[in-house]
C-alpha cells in the first residue's frame, strides 16, 4: 500500500481519538446550536444574523484553534519522540512522511468543518431558513483560510515548538486579513496614495484570506459579530468585497506550496 496513505491514515485516526479533538469539535457544535436557539426567539433579518454570525464565530475562532494545534504538531513533537524517525525508518523519504502527515491533519481539520457545517444546515432548516446556502458557502471559505493556517504551522514546527507554531501560523493568518482590508481600504480612496503601491504590491505577493459574500454583506452592514468587525478607516467604514475565484485558487497554490516547503525543510532536521 502507498506509503503516503498509511501514514496518513495512522495521523487522521490517532487525532480523531485525542480530547482536545473531540472537545472542541464537541464545543463548536454546542456553539452553533445554541446560536440557533437564540435565532428562534427572533423574527425575520435579526434571526438570520444571528444564526449566521455564531457559526461564523465558530468556523473562526473554533477553526484557528483547531488548526493551529493540527499544524503545529506535525513533526517537532514526534521527531523529538521517535515516532517520526520510525516513520522514515521504513525507507520512506522524509519530505513524504512529513506531507503525509500534513495530508492527515488536513483530514481532520476537513471533518470537522463538515460537522459543523451539517449541524449549521439542520439548526438553520430547524428555524426556518432552509438549508442556508450562504452559510454553507461561508464554511467553505473559512475551511480554506484554515487551511492556510494549517500548513503555515505545520512548515513553522520544523523549526519552532508547538506554541509558537501556532501562534506563528495565526499572526500569518491575520496579516493575510489585513492585506485584503487594506487593499479594500485603498481601492476606496480612505489610504493615502504613498501606501497605495506597497499594499497593492503585498497583496498581490501574498495569500490572501477568503471573504465570502455572506460575511463581506454582514461585515458592512456591521452585523458579523465576531467573524468581521465592521472596518472603519479614518472614520471612514470600508466595505470589504467577497473574495474572487482567482483570490481563492491563488490562495490554495501558496497553500500547496507552504505544504511543499514543509516537506523540503524536514529533509535538514535532526530526528531521533
Amino acid at each position: 500500500m502507498n506509503p503516503t496513505l498509511v501514514i496518513g491514515r495512522i495521523e487522521a485516526r490517532g487525532i480523531s481519538r485525542r480530547r482536545w479533538f473531540l472537545a472542541m469539535l464537541v464545543l463548536g457544535a454546542g456553539v452553533i446550536i445554541a446560536g440557533a436557539v437564540l435565532a428562534g426567539t427572533r423574527d425575520g433579518l435579526a434571526a438570520l444574523d444571528t444564526m449566521r454570525s455564531w457559526t461564523a464565530a465558530v468556523y473562526l475562532v473554533g477553526g484557528l484553534l483547531v488548526a493551529a494545534t493540527l499544524g503545529a504538531s506535525t513533526v517537532n513533537r514526534d521527531a523529538d519522540g521517535g515516532w517520526v524517525g520510525l516513520q522514515v525508518a521504513t525507507g520512506t523519504p522524509r519530505t513524504t512522511v512529513t506531507l503525509a502527515r500534513i495530508a492527515g491533519r488536513l483530514v481532520a481539520l476537513i471533518a470537522v468543518f463538515v460537522i459543523w457545517m451539517v449541524i449549521a444546515a439542520i439548526c438553520s432548516a430547524a428555524i426556518g431558513q432552509g438549508g442556508d446556502g450562504a452559510l454553507f458557502v461561508h464554511g467553505l471559505a473559512m475551511l480554506e483560510n484554515m487551511v492556510l493556517v494549517l500548513v503555515t504551522a505545520a512548515l513553522c514546527s520544523v523549526a519552532l515548538g508547538p506554541v509558537a507554531s501556532g501562534i506563528v501560523a495565526i499572526f500569518f493568518y491575520v496579516s493575510c486579513l489585513s492585506l485584503v482590508n487594506l487593499m479594500a481600504a485603498s481601492n476606496d480612496g480612505v489610504i493615502g496614495t504613498a501606501w497605495s503601491g506597497l499594499i497593492s504590491g503585498l497583496y498581490y505577493l501574498f495569500p490572501r484570506a477568503i471573504t465570502s459574500p455572506m460575511l463581506s454583506d454582514m461585515q458592512g452592514r456591521g452585523a458579523a459579530g465576531v467573524a468581521g468587525a465592521q472596518l472603519e478607516i479614518n472614520q471612514n467604514i470600508v466595505f470589504v468585497p467577497a473574495s474572487s475565484w482567482l483570490t481563492v485558487l491563488w490562495t490554495l497554490v501558496w497553500c500547496a506550496v507552504i505544504a511543499v516547503a514543509a516537506g523540503l525543510s524536514f529533509r535538514r532536521r535532526a530526528i531521533s
